[in-house]
C-alpha cells in the first residue's frame, strides 16, 4: 500500500483477517513509525494502561520512563550497537501522551507487535518482551488510583482491568507456547480443580 493511505483505512481493510508482516509495517509506516523506531511499538500498551482510567499520573509517568530506559538498553545490547537512543525513545512516547490519541490507534498499533516483533511464535525472545510487557502495564495500573479511598478491588479501575484483559488476548497466539502463558494456564488449572 502506499504511504498517501491514510493510517486508519489502511488498518480497516485487513480488519477481517490476522495482520500479517509486511500489513502491519505499512499500516506503521503511514504512522511515520519505520526503522528503528519499530521498536517503540512495545511501548504501546504501557502508553495505554496510562491513557485507561482517561488521567495520566505522575507514578505512572515515572513507570513508563523506567521502562523505557531499561527497553533500550535491551534493544541496543542485543543489537550489539546503539540502535536506539534514549532521547528518541522519550520522544516517540511523547508523541502519544500530549494529547490522549484518537479512539482506538494505540489498539491498532498493538496489534502490531506480535508481526513485526514476535516473528517466532513461543521464542524465548517473546517470552522475555511479553513478561516485561504484562508487568509494565501491572505496574502502571496498580501505582496510581484515581480517588482515595478506593474499595478492596478498586486499585485497578475497572477499564485497566478489561485494557489488560484485551492486552492479554492480543498477544495469545504469539505467546501460547511460552512457559509464561504455560505456568498461567497452570494456575488457572489449579484454580478450577
Amino acid at each position: 500500500m502506499c504511504k498517501e493511505t491514510k493510517p486508519l483505512q489502511l488498518w480497516a481493510s485487513n480488519r477481517n483477517k490476522a495482520l500479517d508482516r509486511q500489513d502491519a509495517l505499512d499500516f506503521l509506516a503511514s504512522l511515520g513509525i519505520e526503522n528503528e523506531k519499530i521498536y517503540l511499538i512495545d511501548l504501546v500498551p504501557l502508553i495505554e494502561m496510562i491513557w485507561a482510567d482517561g488521567k495520566i499520573q505522575p507514578g505512572e509517568l515515572v513507570i513508563l520512563k523506567i521502562w523505557i530506559h531499561k527497553h533500550a538498553a535491551q534493544i541496543n545490547q542485543m543489537a550489539g550497537y546503539k540502535i536506539i537512543r534514549l532521547s528518541d525513545a522519550m520522544e516517540f512516547a511523547q508523541r502519544f501522551l500530549i494529547r490522549q490519541p484518537k479512539p482506538g490507534l494505540l489498539k491498532k498499533i498493538r496489534h502490531c507487535i506480535g508481526p513485526v516483533r514476535m516473528h517466532a511464535k513461543g521464542g524465548s525472545y517473546n517470552h522475555k518482551l511479553l513478561k516485561n510487557i504484562l508487568f509494565g502495564c501491572l505496574d502502571i495500573a496498580s501505582s496510581s488510583v484515581k480517588e482515595y479511598p478506593y474499595e478492596i478491588s478498586g486499585r485497578f479501575s475497572q477499564s485497566e482491568k478489561n485494557l489488560f484483559l484485551d492486552i492479554l488476548a492480543t498477544f495469545r497466539e504469539y505467546a501460547i507456547e511460552t512457559e509464561l502463558f504455560k505456568e498461567m494456564r497452570g494456575r488457572i488449572d489449579m484454580d478450577q480443580t
